[in-house]
Order: structure tokens, then sequence, then C-alpha cells
């Protein structure tokens, strides 16, 4: 009687190991689905206000969104920073450094200031930010000093994007200049191209 028994087990247990196989594939797959870390860096060609041409330093961290084929079908952020360099006649600010995706940025020479305007991309974002009733957020360095959070200004309504806001998870190209910005402009959702007050939140 034993003797069948440990034989039923050893049969019961060979059976199993396939299934086990599998479920442990599958506890891979969704471990990873949606968990792959994305960190760019690239340089950017921004046009001002002014007409003048500068270049800034991005980066881009979060993790990496992935259908169960695992193909990248977009990412959630995590940081984006911006550094702007010395330029003669422009006060030099702290790196930029948010949660949020920056849409524009400008320079006031008459005050000395720094502006970037950035939106968020997700409703998690937006709840944690204590759901705002403007999309966006405007952040200013004056005089070079730290950036601070300041209520939108009236001005920005209507500003065209001068940033890249369309971040592919696949990998960013080292340098983009403001060309190659114009193609994936035209891609990009509303509130990514303008800073437009008559977009409204689906959260």
């Amino acid at each position: 009687m034993i003797g069948a028994s440990s034989m039923k087990i050893a049969v019961a247990t060979i059976a199993l190991v396939p299934v086990l196989r599998q479920t442990l594939l599958c506890t891979l797959v969704l471990a990873t689905v949606g968990c792959s870390r994305m960190s760019e860096s690239w340089k950017e060609e921004v046009r001002l206000s002014d007409d003048r041409l500068i270049e800034v330093e991005r980066t881009a961290k979060g993790r990496i969104t992935r259908d169960i084929a695992m193909r990248a079908t977009g990412w959630i952020p995590e940081e984006t920073t911006i550094r702007i360099p010395q330029l003669d006649g422009y006060a030099k600010p702290p790196v930029w450094r948010s949660g949020l995706i920056p849409v524009v940025m400008d320079y006031d020479r008459a005050s000395s200031t720094w502006s970037v305007v950035a939106t968020y991309m997700f409703c998690s974002t937006w709840y944690d930010m204590g759901r705002p009733a403007s999309p966006y957020v405007q952040y200013d360095s004056v005089g070079g000093e730290a950036w601070r959070v300041v209520p939108l200004q009236p001005g920005w309504v209507g500003r065209r994007a001068n940033l890249q806001t369309y971040i592919r998870p696949t990998g960013v190209p080292p340098r983009l200049r403001e060309v190659d910005k114009e193609m994936d402009w035209r891609q990009s959702a509303e509130q990514f191209q303008f800073v437009s007050t008559t977009w409204k939140t689906n959260c």
C-alpha cells in the first residue's frame, strides 16, 4: 500500500511540473510588464520668445509600460529635468526638476526671470497635486534663485509649446533640433501643443 501511494504521489508531482513552470513564467511576465526602468538624457534646441535659439540639457526618468507581448506602449514619468546653460545677459537658474512634463519655457529680461510651464500625463499625478483647477503649473526662477511654483500668469495662455513633450520610451535622440520637434509636435495631444484653458481633465 505504501508503495502504491508513493507511486501515485510521484506521478501527481511529475504532472504538476509543467503547470508550476507555466505559473512561474506567467508570474515573471506579470512582474516585468509595466515595470521596466527608463532613463533618458539629451540636448535640445529651444526657441525663446525673443527669437533666440538656445540649447538645454534634459533628462527623463520613469517606468516603461508594456503590453503582453512586451512591446513598449508608453511611460510613466517620475522625474524630468532641464539644465539651462550660462548665457550672456541671462541669469543662470538651478536645474529645473519635477515629476511633470514641461511644455514651454521662456526668459523675461526685465525681471531676470526664467519660467517653465508644465502639465501632468496621468490622473494619479493630478490627484497627488490636490486636483488643481488648472492642468498647468508655472515655475519661476528669479535672478538665478531657486525655482518656485507661482499662479499661472494669463500671458501664458495660448502659448505654443517649445519643449519636446513626446518622449519615446524606446529612446530619445542624443540631440533634438527644432525641426525634429516640429514633426512630433503635430502628433501631440492638445494639452502638449499649447497652454490651453479649454482643455479639461477627464480624471
